[in-house]
């Protein structure tokens, strides 16, 4: 069972939608959001590939204003649903059932809202952390300064951008985690 690691909502446990989702540990997530504390109060926080939300109920539970939430998995969405109803979160949180992808080519011309903070933690077997990090760049949904965590196997090519810094770079086990700030505005 997976449970938020800090916060208001610390210990508490959230679901996971059943399949192929795999949830980031409680130890990738401390490290994580350790290294994110001073960035994430207040913070607007987009949360694609969602799975069970626990990443942007993560970011809520430690005092961002709102989380969105993104799965091409209607299962995905419930479940992410259920555990912010579960830690009383949902007025901070909204829910698109959408592929990534054709929710960031679409955000622009349904919204002008800009995120201080993207999580991006696609399946490892279908990931492709390039097209992800190039589409958020491209797609308007972050203002300079703002900083995308990209996680990804260590078997997976690692990314590169002229629009984006990397800030930090964890391997743990197989997972990669990536931070790029977000340097250049469109």
């Amino acid at each position: 069972m997976m449970r938020i690691v800090g916060g208001s909502a610390a210990g508490r446990a959230i679901k996971s939608p059943p399949g192929h989702v795999r949830p980031a540990t409680a130890r990738v997530r401390k490290a994580l959001f350790d290294y994110l504390s001073g960035f994430i109060t207040g913070a607007r926080v987009l949360d694609l590939y969602c799975g069970s939300g626990g990443l942007g109920l993560e970011a809520v539970s430690r005092g961002a204003s709102e989380a969105w939430f993104v799965d091409i998995s209607e299962r995905s969405i419930d479940v992410a649903r259920e555990n912010a109803a579960s830690l009383g979160m949902i007025r901070q949180t909204h829910f698109i059932h959408k592929d990534v992808f054709r929710f960031l080519n679409q955000f622009e011309a349904i919204s002008d809202r800009k995120f201080d903070l993207i999580f991006a933690a696609p399946p490892y077997r279908t990931a492709d952390p390039q097209r992800i990090l190039n589409s958020i760049a491209e797609a308007g949904v972050l203002e300079a300064g703002s900083a995308v965590c990209l996680e990804y196997s260590h078997h997976t090519e690692a990314p590169t951008s002229n629009r984006f810094r990397l800030d930090r770079k964890k391997v743990y086990g197989e997972t990669v985690i990536d931070v790029w700030d977000f340097i250049i505005e469109r």
